[in-house]
């Protein structure tokens, strides 16, 4: 299998269930996701709402990349391009970073610096794969008068 291949599936797959298993672990403790982002005082509906968007987000995030993981490698890395350009549209609006203690913040970072390693990793070997020009290919390229 081709290192790009490689790359962009396990860290696609990775993702995807460490997405899924964040969103099922807000799913299913709200009121710990509120606590943990500071937005304990807010109402029961309040939190729900607040936990159901923000679960239901990583977990079709998650599907998202688990399902990508399976596709071509082309679409693979644009997959991979758009999970974290996700990530970084969370970290400056959604998620507040700074003020989170708990589990969220440190495991989102790590998951965005981790995807974004392998994004470069897929850019940077993407043609290295591929082989080199044999010196009798020569004849295919020019034609000699």
């Amino acid at each position: 299998m081709k290192t790009v291949n490689v790359v962009s599936f396990s860290a696609l797959l990775l993702s995807g269930l460490s997405l899924m298993i964040l969103g099922a672990r807000i799913w299913s403790a709200p009121d710990v996701f509120a606590h943990d982002l500071g937005v304990a005082r807010l109402s029961a509906e309040a939190i729900a709402s607040l936990a159901l968007s923000h679960g239901g987000a990583l977990l079709s995030l998650g599907l998202f990349a688990i399902g990508a993981a399976f596709l071509s490698s082309t679409a693979r890395w644009i997959a991979l391009a758009t999970v974290l350009l996700v990530g970084l549209v969370a970290w400056f609006t959604v998620w507040p970073f700074a003020g989170a203690g708990g589990l969220y913040a440190p495991a989102l970072k790590t998951l965005l610096l981790a995807d974004g390693l392998a994004f470069i990793a897929v850019t940077v070997t993407r043609d290295a794969d591929r082989a080199a020009p044999k010196p009798t290919d020569a004849e295919f390229h020019f034609r000699w008068g």
